[in-house]
């Protein structure tokens, strides 16, 4: 298991993406494989960037990487407001651009993407746990 902190900045997530890839890197992983955790990690990184973690003081992402059985268990934990990906409503993806409300995609993208996705308020933090299949 490694652990390692970021600032919660925009360009943390290239910062984020680089180290996830460099642990997992050791795995025979496809680039599809790849693409789509690298579109997951933004996803997340930039809702607390925008939303979770602006304006407040000392805030940290704390991202923590585990391998299992041919999976990645990626751990991002914020103290930002709280917010629980989960309880939100999912987007009409059959509704025209005209007819749907802003937002949503990219937690129903990682919902895609994820095999299983966890979430808990702990310690006045958000922790999101998701299983990656490699």
């Amino acid at each position: 298991m490694k652990t390692k902190s970021f600032k919660p900045k925009i360009e943390s997530v290239y910062q984020i993406q680089g180290f996830v890839k460099k642990k997992i890197s050791t795995f025979n992983s496809n680039e599809n494989k790849l693409l789509k955790i690298d579109l997951l990690i933004e996803e997340i990184v930039l809702n607390i960037v925008k939303y979770g973690c602006k304006g407040i003081e000392n805030s940290i992402i704390d991202i923590t990487i585990e391998t299992s059985d041919g999976n990645v268990i990626l751990e991002i934990s914020d103290n930002g407001v709280a917010f629980n990906p989960l309880d939100q409503e999912e987007p009409d993806i059959e509704a025209g651009l005209d007819k749907r409300r802003p937002g949503g995609l990219g937690i129903f993208l990682v919902k895609q993407i994820a095999k299983e996705i966890q979430y808990v308020r702990q310690d006045n933090k958000n922790i999101i746990r998701l299983c990656l299949d490699l």
